[in-house]
């Protein structure tokens, strides 16, 4: 008899809720940020025959003059941009089991003995008081 409740008590666990999977797309956010550095060189070479160079009242004429004349530019582009990728992956749904005729009876019956019990209870609460005489 104790092997037959073991083995009905099993069969009672492995009923129940069953999983289902289903797939979800979870979007996943890749940012890329782009840098680019341009550095351009400018430079002028003057040669003049003759450059006339004041300093205060003295004026000076020189026959040859050379002027250098360098500078640099940089320039730099920051691109940004966010990606979202889908990923999908399964993930477990619950689906729940219609109850059975006799689980909705037993659930029923329940229902009505708690009613039951509290009738019961509220019943013999006012017998007590009323055999003390508080009512």
């Amino acid at each position: 008899m104790k092997r037959i409740i073991i083995i009905i008590a099993a069969v009672a666990m492995l009923a129940g809720c069953k999983t289902h999977e289903r797939i979800v797309t979870v979007y996943q956010h890749h940012t890329d940020t782009l840098i680019y550095t341009k550095v351009q060189r400018d430079s002028i070479y003057s040669h003049d025959s003759i450059y006339i160079k004041e300093k205060g009242d003295t004026v000076w004429i020189e026959k040859w003059h050379t002027r250098w004349r360098d500078r640099l530019l940089t320039d730099t582009l920051y691109i940004s941009k966010v990606d979202s990728v889908p990923k999908p992956y399964a993930v477990p749904e619950y689906i729940e089991k219609p109850l059975t005729w006799w689980q909705k009876t037993r659930i029923y019956a329940g229902n009505v003995l708690l009613i039951g019990l509290f009738v019961a209870a509220g019943f013999g609460i006012f017998k007590l008081l009323k055999k003390f005489k508080v009512i």
